[in-house]
């Protein structure tokens, strides 16, 4: 009987092997990957999270097949980020996702073309808003999402609306439960809701963004959003590299807010291809706190550990995807409280309401048509 206790303490060494066996400590990939463990076991980098970890180790947030195993994929790691955070364009950017939320058919084009003259700078037009119903469970307004252009700045900005209401935040955590994750041509899974969405909404941007880009080229491409708005904006941006409609050098993504959506797989593909990305978030917002498990963020966190964020806050940027010094340092305790669900809205400003409640009405409406598969609300000609 007294051989049972020792496979017991045999079978705890074999598990702690697999979960640190002596690399965790190693904190460069070059140093890790010349390195074994306890048991002989070769020590591997995870690029996810920056750590190192034994061959096979549950510990670890990457799959063996985007690990480094030895020097020479070292080298083939994507570089840290270098070009800068920056704040103003991340602020004029929050009220282009606040913009996103309107109900594009109850916009007047004469009180819109004041309002981009008046409050956003760069000389941006409104060119068109793309809709399609991408409800499953319960009825509410279209998933959407809207482009501009700004000749001054040579630039094109794509903002996705965020969650709407609460039917469509229940939606889409029920989603996350029942229908799990969906692969995507890039690589990796993402959550269910977020494939449906971009697989409604995408291929017309992409075809109006090809067109965009044909009659002007060189134009560059700024994807932003806020909540969900942010998550679509990310696995937008990684498509529209991956099918070569641009470059990672004219390509940026700001996202104000958003959840958790795709596996380690897709976070490793999308940091390959994705270089310019700025996720905010700050204290106490439970969103990107959602879901807890199973899926990532991507790079490169803006953190903000103060809530209620303005112009001059400070910040901190995080240098992995789930960098324990940043959003991971709050309690594990997720608070969906009031006073957190606030702190969601506000991004710099009220991104949910700031041109919401008929701000943008008038005496006239936009022409409504189709393009592609998806519904168009055109504002080009105005």
């Amino acid at each position: 009987m007294e051989r049972y206790p020792l496979i017991g303490s045999f079978l705890m060494l074999v598990l702690l092997g697999t979960v640190y066996g002596g690399c965790y400590d190693l904190t460069d990939c070059y140093t890790c990957t010349s390195q074994t463990g306890y048991f002989s076991w070769p020590c591997m980098w995870c690029p996810l999270s920056d750590t190192c970890h034994t061959y096979g180790s549950w510990y670890s947030p990457c799959r063996s097949s985007f690990a480094a195993r030895n020097s020479s994929t070292c080298d083939l790691l994507p570089p840290p980020t270098t070009d800068s955070y920056n704040q103003t364009l991340a602020v004029q950017l929050a009220s282009w996702s606040s913009l996103a939320y309107v109900k594009p058919g109850e916009i007047d084009p004469e009180v819109l073309r004041n309002v981009l003259e008046s409050e956003l700078p760069g000389g941006y037009r409104m060119l068109k808003y793309l809709q399609k119903y991408c409800d499953i469970l319960v009825e509410y307004s279209a998933c959407s999402l809207l482009v501009a252009i700004s000749d001054l700045e040579r630039n094109i900005i794509v903002s996705f609306e965020g969650t709407q209401n609460i039917d469509q935040l229940f939606e889409q955590l029920t989603s996350a439960i029942v229908t799990g994750l969906e692969s995507t041509e890039i690589g990796g899974k993402v959550l269910y809701y977020n494939y449906n969405v971009h697989q409604l909404l995408y291929p017309c941007l992409q075809k109006y963004l090809r067109e965009l880009l044909a009659n002007n080229p060189g134009y560059r491409l700024t994807l932003t959003g806020h909540s969900l708005g942010g998550a679509q904006a990310q696995l937008a941006a990684a498509a529209l590299i991956y099918d070569g409609v641009t470059t990672n050098e004219k390509l940026e993504v700001y996202s104000f807010g958003a959840p958790r959506f795709g596996d380690a797989d897709f976070a490793n593909h999308f940091n390959n291809l994705v270089r310019h990305n700025w996720r905010l978030v700050q204290a106490t917002d439970p969103v990107p706190r959602i879901p807890p498990y199973f899926v990532y963020h991507t790079h490169e966190e803006v953190w903000f550990s103060e809530p209620g964020i303005t112009p001059s806050s400070n910040y901190t940027i995080c240098q992995v995807n789930e960098d324990e010094a940043c959003a991971l340092s709050q309690s594990s305790h997720t608070c969906f409280s009031e006073d957190c669900v606030e702190v969601h809205k506000n991004y710099f400003l009220d991104i949910g309401s700031k041109y919401a409640e008929g701000k943008l009405a008038g005496d006239s409406t936009p022409s409504l048509s189709t393009y592609g598969t998806c519904d168009s609300v055109d504002f080009s000609d105005n």
